[in-house]
């Protein structure tokens, strides 16, 4: 499996993490009450941001798990000749930008349908938090989609 894979690997975890984080949250007593939409645009702000910083921090842990296991593998102790073997993994060709663009495109569909889904909630007459979570969660469903089509684009020889 190839180093991308991997991060992708890890990134999708991270993200699966903190959308279970938000849902479990959601359900629980200490929620909003429904009608009350500010206070869930904040909540679902502050787990935003805390899910962009859960997936730094993974990434962070990542590179630096990667690294140690360059040097041991190798058997290298040079932090230089062990950043150039990532580099040279991590550098993206041709083939790497049309599998993220590929990625991307996925993922891209899958807001644009929760978008339109929130719009046809809306006007069936459901609660606005409805909408807002259908927003949210096509949001990490496309985060989702985009990471596991990286993974199987890339593994598959693309």
């Amino acid at each position: 499996m190839t180093l991308k894979s991997k991060r992708n690997i890890t990134s999708l975890a991270a993200g699966i993490l903190s959308a279970a984080a938000y849902v479990i949250y959601a359900l629980s007593g200490a929620a909003p009450d429904s009608g009350d939409l500010k206070a869930w645009a904040t909540v679902m702000l502050i787990f935003l941001g805390l899910a962009v910083g859960v997936q730094i921090v993974t990434q962070i842990i990542f590179h630096i798990v990667v690294s140690v296991g360059i040097a041991v593998k190798e058997g290298e102790k040079d932090g230089k000749k062990i950043e150039r073997i990532i580099k040279s993994e991590m550098k993206e060709d041709e083939r790497d930008k049309r599998i993220r663009l590929k990625a991307s495109h996925i993922g891209y569909s899958c807001v644009g349908v929760g978008f339109i889904a929130a719009l046809i909630a809306l006007a069936c007459g459901t609660a606005a938090l409805t909408a807002l979570h259908i927003l949210l969660g096509t949001g990490a469903a496309a985060a989702f989609a985009d990471g596991v089509m990286s993974i199987f684009l890339c593994e598959k020889g693309f």
